[in-house]
């Protein structure tokens, strides 16, 4: 089986078309969302439509919540708080629900989702470090944990045999019977890392491989129709620096 991860969408519909043109060609059966749907972009009806024509199993992120008012946005910045403000307005009935259905947590065989964190999935507090990975492998019982929020892709490997967990310096690990990971699965639509194209983690059950993928998307189109809906300039100016 191949699985394809997405997680941080944010609204962006041109990353979302790259991103499940590129893991159908590679045969992804099963598609999983690690929350943050909407926010930031443009698109957020197109978004979601496309992610129910795809069969996805999806969780709630803040900016998810943030919208249909299930957790407060007096802490996001001005930027993000004005395109949660624009996304209510923009979101039909049948939309709305779909939000509101989505659960905090979801197990899907031997894999565990979490938007922000496992330990408090509802507080939204950041996974940065190496001794908080830690405590998040403790927190979820699948062989992979996956969660996003910070945009940053990374894998963390623990051992059933003991030892500290291991960051992977790297873009895909093969996972033997001792082996457990907290990944996180980069950004769709609002890449972090200094890379602009689109990220989103394949699982092979198969090989049992863990990897990251890239994909190139229309950025110029995305900015476009940031601009367009009059959304907050630097939600454009950041899609090409990749931050």
């Amino acid at each position: 089986m191949k699985i394809a991860i997405l997680s941080d969408i944010h609204s962006n519909i041109d990353a979302l078309e790259a991103v499940a043109k590129d893991a159908k060609e590679w045969g992804a059966c099963q598609w999983l969302v690690a929350g943050d749907i909407v926010g930031y972009g443009a698109a957020p009806s197109e978004c979601i439509d496309l992610l129910k024509n795809l069969g996805a199993s999806s969780i709630a992120g803040n900016h998810d919540w943030g919208v249909i008012e299930k957790t407060s946005i007096d802490y996001f910045n001005f930027a993000a708080r004005q395109a949660v403000l624009w996304t209510r307005e923009q979101l039909g009935p049948s939309a709305r629900s779909y939000l509101e259905s989505l659960p905090l947590t979801l197990t899907f065989e031997d894999i565990d989702l979490a938007h922000a964190n496992f330990t408090q999935p509802e507080g939204w507090d950041y996974v940065f470090t190496i001794t908080r990975a830690a405590q998040e492998l403790s927190a979820f019982k699948s062989r992979i944990g996956v969660i996003g929020h910070s945009h940053v892709p990374f894998i963390v490997k623990a051992s059933s045999e003991g030892g500290w967990p291991e960051q992977i310096m790297g873009e895909r690990v093969v996972w033997d019977e001792h082996s457990r990971f907290l990944v996180n699965a980069g950004s769709v639509g609002q890449p972090r890392d200094g890379d602009p194209r689109a990220c989103y983690l394949r699982v092979d059950c198969s090989s049992r491989e863990i990897a990251f993928r890239r994909v190139t998307y229309d950025v110029a189109e995305a900015q476009r129709r940031i601009s367009q809906a009059g959304l907050p300039s630097s939600l454009a100016e950041r899609l090409p620096l990749g931050r």
